[in-house]
């Protein structure tokens, strides 16, 4: 869930990089196939897209990748590409809408899945498994 604030961040970005592309919320609407109420609404920081439509938008209007989704603190797929453990480890502790004991229940799933998953693919490449 975003905050008011990430919303009307995000409606300022998106206004600038439509103005810096000369492109209307109406035409980003007709590019991207969506409504123009949906950009409207963007736009005055009443909601948010989710993460693929923000992704999408950011290749429309030919802004580098996070321009727009960092306002709302998605994070990047890319930036998870090389270290998961790290990127995940980065991504709660960066989320400003966690609190210590959120971020430490968080971590220690994570860390817990990925031993389970250790477990289960050691498990199956025994023989007889």
């Amino acid at each position: 869930m975003t905050t008011a604030e990430q919303r009307k961040a995000f409606g300022e970005a998106l206004r600038q990089a439509l103005d810096d592309a000369r492109v209307s919320g109406r035409q980003l609407a007709r590019d991207l196939e969506l409504a123009p109420a949906s950009v409207s609404k963007w736009l005055r920081g009443k909601t948010t897209p989710p993460p693929e439509t923000v992704a999408r938008v950011e290749r429309s209007l030919s802004v580098s990748p996070g321009t727009l989704s960092r306002p709302l603190g998605y994070l990047l797929v890319d930036e998870l590409s090389d270290h998961r453990s790290s990127s995940v480890a980065e991504a709660v502790n960066s989320d400003h809408n966690l609190g210590p004991r959120e971020r430490a229940v968080l971590l220690a799933v994570y860390h817990e899945l990925i031993q389970q998953y250790g477990r289960a693919r050691r498990g199956s490449s025994e023989p007889g498994s």
